[in-house]
């Protein structure tokens, strides 16, 4: 079995598969895809119009060349790079704007145009924050008189300790 080299999506149709250059212009002719369609090249792994990529093109212009025009379905004449390139839609004309809008709204230190207002602190709030950091104080201020008791009752039990011992 051969691995496909191009492949492309269709909406309705699922994914095309394309063992070859050959296969992609019986598509063409078959109006299964057109010049517009990004395909997808596994050998280069890049995504590119089917009328872009270059062996695509070389082989287009080959066909086109030993076969006589044929009524009905057959290859269409080959588009020019420009016109392609033209006819593609454009990717999000509106990004660029909106990220300089957003870059400057940063730089002026305003919050993300999508982030909700921050509401303001409600006397509430402040009252238990003041509330918290008392607690905290005390808590703190409880276990710093712990540590200097016991270090004084450990310094005086090792003087006395001391002093028995000189006695002796």
């Amino acid at each position: 079995m051969t691995a496909a080299r191009f492949v492309c999506s269709d909406p309705d149709a699922g994914d095309l598969e394309f063992a070859d250059v050959e296969a992609v212009l019986d598509a063409v002719e078959a109006a299964l895809i057109d010049a517009t369609t990004p395909v997808f090249d596994a050998a280069r792994q890049s995504w590119q119009p089917a009328g872009l990529h270059p062996e695509i093109r070389l082989a287009w212009a080959e066909r086109l060349r030993f076969r006589p025009p044929v009524p009905g379905l057959g290859l269409p004449a080959l588009p020019s790079m420009t016109a392609l390139v033209r006819s593609l839609p454009e990717e999000d004309g509106g990004d660029e704007a909106r990220r300089r809008e957003a870059f400057a709204r940063v730089r002026a230190g305003a919050p993300p145009a999508g982030a909700p207002a921050a509401e303001p602190s409600s006397g509430r709030d402040r009252q238990l924050a003041a509330l918290a950091l008392a607690c905290a104080l005390a808590v703190l201020a409880f276990v710093g008189w712990a540590v200097l008791t016991f270090a004084v009752r450990l310094s005086r039990f090792a003087a006395g300790a001391a002093g028995v011992r000189a006695a002796r």
